[in-house]
């Protein structure tokens, strides 16, 4: 691992309380999401572009809904029913944790430290992280069933600070995308941008790094 990366990453060691996000950042999912949804623009008569499906789902995956219906001129009911026949939900199809992800999370409960979650997502998420035996490693889980605001709101944040009694000082918000960037940020804790390798908008943040990698190695994890 370069230098370079590892110092973006310094500040991290510090912090006491993880709180992640779940998909693009823990879990690989959008490289079978974006796939999917690009099917099922071209079964509704439409051209899809993988990058800019990636671009509009960073903002929000409606967006990418709204985006095609509306430039392409395509039907909102027959794309979401064509999405939702194609994209199959169950836990190996829809993309496991990224590379040292069940590392990391591990690290961290060993270490002394706690994991947390800010999902957009819903009570599958559960059942994703039961399969791929992530679940333990969490102390505390917030998804939209709980009714809280979506992202970039802190609501979120606010509630799992104050439900478990976290040091802001010693916490970090860790996501994907801007939205989960200033989701923390709004709240008052620190933020750390991964972006898996992917292409993103230049925006603010406590710190950034290409991979959990350079997370689990200034930690002090072992890395092959």
């Amino acid at each position: 691992m370069e230098k370079s990366e590892l110092e973006r990453a310094r500040g991290l060691e510090k912090i006491q309380n993880f709180i992640w996000d779940f998909d693009g950042t823990l879990f690989d999912t959008y490289s079978y999401t974006i796939p999917c949804f690009c099917a099922a623009v071209r079964e509704s008569g439409g051209t899809p572009d993988e990058a800019l499906v990636y671009e509009l789902m960073m903002d929000k995956i409606p967006a990418a809904f709204a985006w095609y219906v509306e430039n392409q001129h395509l039907d909102a009911d027959s794309l979401r029913a064509a999405y939702n026949r194609i994209h199959r939900w169950d836990p190996v199809s829809q993309g496991g944790p990224f590379p040292y992800a069940r590392e990391l999370l591990r690290l961290i409960c060993e270490s002394g430290r706690r994991n947390f979650m800010f999902t957009h997502r819903m009570a599958d998420v559960y059942t994703l992280m039961g399969y791929w035996e992530t679940l333990d490693y969490f102390t505390d889980i917030v998804t939209l069933a709980d009714g809280v605001a979506p992202k970039p709101s802190p609501e979120a944040v606010e509630l799992l600070v104050s439900r478990n009694g976290l040091d802001k000082s010693k916490t970090v918000m860790v996501g994907d995308r801007e939205m989960d960037i200033a989701s923390g940020a709004a709240a008052g804790v620190m933020t750390c941008h991964v972006t898996n390798g992917k292409p993103y908008r230049n925006f603010r943040c406590d710190s950034r790094v290409a991979s959990l990698r350079a997370i689990y190695a200034v930690l002090g994890g072992k890395c092959v």
